[in-house]
């Protein structure tokens, strides 16, 4: 449970003069940030988290380290898979015993890992230790057998709405939210929340993973028929079941919990005055609420003595004048932030489709061939001179802006109206199957370059570590360049030109 807070007045949305542009951006942003799943996340377990993924670039404090990311990226894109090979009939289950269907699907994860470059002992490792449990649980109750070319099942569906409503005492209050599903499964009306974390003997889901699926369903709830594909206008995703699912236990999740609705007034408190609040007690505030202590730090987070306590060395000496330069800077960068990147995901949704293209934001296609992770697209809105070779690109190839698949593309080749884009194929798990449904869709897909915002995040990611670099023995802060240059700029050393 996130550090209490009072619950806004009113989220702040961009107006529509700064929805069409009209608006000169600069300075502090005349609009609340359009958070993520993982931005609730971070403000739950801690602000500081919420801190530091906001103003430092850094990631989700949840998810460790990147070892463990990696592992659970492959866990997720190999189910992903697999399941879509079963469902179109490439790989098959139902003629073979229990053990030989095991080792059948051991031999497939093997060579699935090997092709993204793990090696062949910690490809064994993740079978041991994620895949097997899981695999032997889905086979042993039937899950992956009963898996049919009739079965609608959905992978990383990216979903958001700009209004997602909480109640509020009498009433309710709207936020923006965005996050990415790993399974809407129709056919079997569940939500579906896959993570590596967790123990054989757990009796509840990992910390917040609950929470987080619960995020993503209130959105899918909040939508209306019209934000949806058509072939869904008929599903009440109030319905669904929750599940979080570990590679040792499925677990449900509750639709009604008055802790989780607490918790959310309160993250958006964390995260709308850190990023637009001109409090000067807020950041104070931020750290007095601290999740942990360096002599009791907190056991889930991945932050803890790599950002929040870090070593404090000796050198340079003017490390207090640094660290007070570069403060203002990690909000100027949020800022620009906010400008390009979440003003941009507040217009894909505020904005009509018309205006989207005529502003240029998206451009329209049809989709007219799928192989080798290579798709083929026909411009349909005359839009194709605003589209250059080599750029990247997300295309939605089925589903709608606020619920569908978002691809990453480079446009490769244009001949006419037609683009070649190689996309993440091969690395999401996707189908033909999956690709043809845009064919049975009356909207065609969209294509939108999206602001390279990440690249601001890295730069304050850049400044935090220079910010916490140092030494500890004064004859390496005399010979390491950058130490020397540090305390030139910040501190009492002069700079001279040349060797002396």
């Amino acid at each position: 449970m996130t550090a209490e807070r009072e619950p806004l007045a009113r989220w702040r949305y961009p107006t529509r003069e700064t929805l069409v542009g009209n608006v000169f951006p600069s300075g502090k942003p005349p609009l609340g940030p359009f958070p993520t799943v993982s931005n609730l996340l971070n403000a739950n377990l801690c602000p500081v988290a919420a801190y530091h993924e906001l103003l430092h670039g850094i990631g989700n404090a949840l998810i460790g380290q990147y070892p463990s990311e990696r592992r659970g990226d492959l866990f997720q894109k190999f189910i992903t898979h697999l399941k879509l090979l079963l469902r179109n009939g490439t790989f098959q289950l139902s003629s073979y015993d229990a053990q030989a269907q095991l080792g059948m699907i051991q031999d497939l994860f093997l060579h699935f890992s090997q092709r993204r470059q793990f090696s062949v002992d910690e490809s064994s490792d993740i079978w041991r230790l994620y895949v097997s449990p899981w695999v032997s649980r889905e086979l042993e109750s039937g899950e992956l057998q009963s898996i049919s070319k009739d079965d609608q099942i959905f992978f990383e569906l990216s979903v958001s709405n700009v209004r997602v409503p909480f109640p509020l005492k009498s009433g309710e209050r709207n936020y923006p939210l965005r996050g990415r599903i790993d399974e809407v499964d129709l056919t079997r009306k569940r939500i579906i929340e896959r993570t590596i974390k967790g123990e054989p003997s757990d009796t509840s889901p990992p910390l917040l993973k609950d929470y987080q699926i619960w995020l993503l369903w209130k959105i899918l709830c909040s939508l209306e028929t019209s934000q949806l594909s058509q072939q869904w206008s008929s599903v009440s995703f109030r319905d669904f079941d929750l599940v979080v699912k570990t590679p040792y236990a499925d677990f449900a999740v509750s639709h009604d919990n008055s802790d989780y609705i607490n918790d959310t007034h309160c993250a958006y408190s964390w995260i709308n005055d850190i990023s637009i609040s001109e409090s000067p007690g807020v950041f104070r505030e931020v750290f007095e609420n601290a999740a942990c202590t360096p002599i009791d730090p907190h056991p889930e987070c991945g932050h803890k003595f790599l950002i929040c306590f870090p070593h404090n060395y000796p050198y340079p000496q003017s490390r207090p004048e640094i660290k007070q330069t570069f403060k203002p800077w990690y909000r100027l960068l949020l800022w620009e932030q906010l400008w390009e990147g979440h003003l941009f995901q507040y217009q894909l949704l505020m904005l009509s489709r018309d205006e989207l293209k005529d502003f240029g934001l998206i451009s329209e296609s049809k989709i007219l061939s799928f192989a080798d992770n290579k798709i083929e697209l026909e411009v349909t809105d005359e839009k194709i001179r605003s589209i250059r070779g080599y750029d990247n690109y997300t295309i939605v190839p089925f589903g709608t802006l606020f619920c569908g698949k978002k691809i990453n593309a480079t446009l490769v080749g244009t001949s006419g109206n037609r683009l070649t884009m190689q996309i993440e194929g091969g690395e999401n798990g996707l189908s033909d199957e999956a690709l043809l449904l845009p064919l049975q869709s009356d909207a065609a897909p969209p294509i939108m370059r999206e602001p390279p915002i990440y690249l601001k995040q890295q730069t304050q990611d850049a400044l935090l570590r220079l910010q916490n670099s140092g030494v500890v023995k004064p004859e390496s802060a005399r010979t390491k360049s950058q130490i020397q240059l540090l305390e030139g700029i910040f501190g009492m050393r002069r700079l001279r030109r040349g060797s002396r």
